[in-house]
């Protein structure tokens, strides 16, 4: 049974139909992968909340607001939403190291130099301010990398602590992750702390401070070669490169076929449909091609 996308509307009947049969192909998709995206399901639920970069709020430290389309931190129900909520925090905890990452190519200290380089070499007022305030952003982006950073780290350690009964595998990781970051010690300085319940956080004053007077600090010890960003990104993309599906989720490998890291795409394009609804047009493509493949 092949469903192909539509073109157009000829009358508000057909576009009735076209919802109807969305919705009920949505439905089936739903079944299929054995996904509740009923009320008050994990899956169907919208998440906001304010974080202290990760869970916490108290003195000057940061704080951001996420919204997503589940909650990507709790215990997941079915192996289908457990690996989608698998890759998408390890996925995100590496693109938020890689603006930290000296190694990578337009790393935000990177940005911050050059900023630096042009104020230097600006010579008429106009110039200076124009050459200042790029600075100024320059710097705001490096703290807000490290917010960034430091929330994704706390999603994905969050995570795996919900569903450490899934399988030995999901406690090695989780130890992984934990033993990436470097001393508190060394934390400390540049404004990174762990709060009681565990929860990386940033104080966005000290980190401002230490930029404005020791750079290289904060440099090395978030983007450098042995740094914060570097140690769990490596250990992320590990974990993402080399982790046998069947043994994270803790299932039989027949129950785990169609759930391979390979195949986590799909989940994916669900998400995005089921985020959509039935009445967005290119949901429909989605979940047609979906269903092309699944019947």
């Amino acid at each position: 049974m092949a469903i192909s996308g539509v073109s157009g509307f000829g009358s508000n009947n057909e576009y009735q139909s076209w919802v109807d049969q969305a919705n009920a192909d949505k439905k089936k998709l739903e079944e299929h992968l054995g996904i509740d995206t009923s009320e008050g399901s994990e899956t169907n639920k919208t998440s906001s909340s304010t974080s202290t970069s990760g869970t916490s709020s108290k003195k000057d430290t940061s704080s951001t607001t996420s919204t997503s389309t589940y909650n990507s931190t709790a215990r997941s129900s079915s192996t289908s939403t457990f690996l989608l909520s698998y890759k998408h925090n390890l996925t995100s905890l590496e693109a938020s190291s890689e603006k930290l990452r000296l190694s990578s190519r337009n790393n935000v200290f990177s940005k911050y130099e050059t900023a630096m380089k042009d104020l230097q070499r600006a010579n008429t007022d106009e110039d200076k301010a124009a050459a200042q305030a790029a600075v100024n952003k320059a710097q705001e982006d490096i703290i807000s990398a490290v917010k960034d950073f430091a929330k994704a780290y706390n999603s994905a350690v969050s995570f795996l602590e919900s569903n450490s009964d899934r399988s030995s595998t999901v406690v090695r990781q989780l130890n992984s992750l934990k033993n990436a970051l470097t001393t508190e010690d060394a934390m400390a300085r540049i404004g990174l702390s762990f709060d009681k319940s565990g929860n990386l956080e940033v104080d966005e004053e000290k980190l401002k401070k230490t930029l404005n007077e020791n750079y290289n600090s904060v440099k090395d010890i978030m983007g450098g070669q042995f740094g914060l960003a570097e140690r769990a990104a490596s250990k992320a993309t590990y974990i993402l490169d080399h982790a046998s599906v069947e043994k994270i989720a803790g299932v039989a490998e027949k129950e785990s076929k169609a759930n391979s890291i390979s195949d986590l795409d799909d989940f994916e394009i669900f998400s995005k449909f089921a985020l959509g609804g039935a009445y967005n047009l290119t949901n429909y493509y989605a979940v047609g091609s979906m269903l092309n493949t699944l019947v």
